[in-house]
């Protein structure tokens, strides 16, 4: 009897091989393609709360300072500025006017202090706004009314005012700039310039706040624009102190258009550039409007645009960009 050999197959085919190679390619292409649509939809939506962020701050801080512009604490009266002569005594320096714009296009003339900024520091193309007010009280209480020609005034305790702060005594019949020369520890804050008048003994003690704000270059992430703000102090001896902060990274642009009010404190007419305003103590209205863009590069296509003001805008290295707008009133300069 003749016994046949049994043959068992060990291993796989060529053909199992191929087919097992190829529905494992298709899984890990699967596999790849999840991964990279949610890496993308992440750093879209970081990008995106970026944006958002940094927008929201930019005009938080434009909003405040444009709402308080020309604020004098408890003056209702013009302002008495006897400003030193070591102090220029140019819009930085005094609050008759808390608002004033220049535009790049068409420019209005661009004072000797403001052109360095202007020209070397400034994003071309992009808008500048100085804005003047009194901030919030100090707490400073007088311990005796304020006399004519006075050159100290007293205080029921430590001021934790400076040499060199730039304050406002005021009440409702007048107020007046002056540049404190008392250390912090003192109970009185001493004068360069005699007060003009009496004051009570209620008077208000505010600080003077002068800010420039314009698009530069940011100082922390390279590359990136930003919204920054130059603060205009004094130094103990009466001479100007520039302070240049960034404010808000990724702040591309920034266009301001202005409001010109009536005697009833209603707008006349239209909205317009900063050129085209004569008079700023009459502006009782501002739009915003700025494009903020993302840290983060290559978050959507690299040929993103946006519509600003009736044009289109690129964004370079594949940034999220968003536009941004708001009015806000002047309401201390309404009737």
């Amino acid at each position: 009897m003749k016994y046949r050999a049994t043959r068992r197959q060990k291993g796989l085919s060529i053909i199992e091989l191929m087919i097992a190679l190829l529905l494992g390619l298709l899984l890990m292409g699967g596999v790849m393609q999840v991964f990279l649509s949610s890496r993308q939809t992440y750093q879209t939506n970081s990008a995106l709360s970026q944006v958002q962020e940094s927008g929201r701050f930019a005009l938080d801080f434009l909003a405040y300072d444009l709402k308080n512009a020309g604020y004098r604490g408890d003056c209702l009266f013009p302002l008495y500025d006897p400003t030193p002569t070591t102090l220029t005594k140019d819009e930085r320096y005094v609050l008759g006017t808390g608002i004033e714009g220049w535009n790049d296009a068409g420019e209005n003339s661009i004072p000797g202090w403001l052109n360095d900024i202007y020209t070397t520091s400034r994003r071309a193309g992009t808008d500048v706004i100085l804005l003047k007010h009194a901030a919030g009280a100090t707490g400073i209480a007088l311990s005796n009314p304020v006399s004519a020609d006075a050159t100290t005034i007293n205080t029921t305790a430590a001021t934790g005012q400076t040499p060199g702060s730039l304050l406002i005594i005021s009440d409702t019949a007048g107020c007046q700039l002056f540049i404190n020369q008392s250390a912090a520890n003192a109970t009185t804050l001493t004068t360069l310039q005699a007060i003009n008048r009496p004051y009570a003994q209620t008077a208000v003690i505010s600080n003077f706040q002068s800010s420039l704000y314009y698009i530069g270059q940011s100082s922390v992430a390279a590359g990136l624009p930003a919204l920054r703000r130059i603060r205009y102090l004094a130094t103990a001896d009466a001479r100007p102190l520039v302070v240049d902060e960034e404010l808000v990274s990724g702040i591309q642009d920034l266009q301001i258009q202005y409001a010109v009010g009536n005697s009833n404190g209603q707008i006349a007419g239209q909205y317009r550039d900063a050129q085209d305003i004569n008079d700023w103590q009459s502006v009782i209205s501002a739009q915003i409007s700025l494009i903020a863009v993302s840290r983060d590069t290559q978050a959507v296509s690299p040929d993103q645009q946006l519509t600003f003001r009736g044009g289109t805008v690129p964004l370079d290295n594949g940034r999220l960009g968003q536009v941004f707008n708001l009015t806000v009133s002047i309401r201390n300069h309404l009737p």
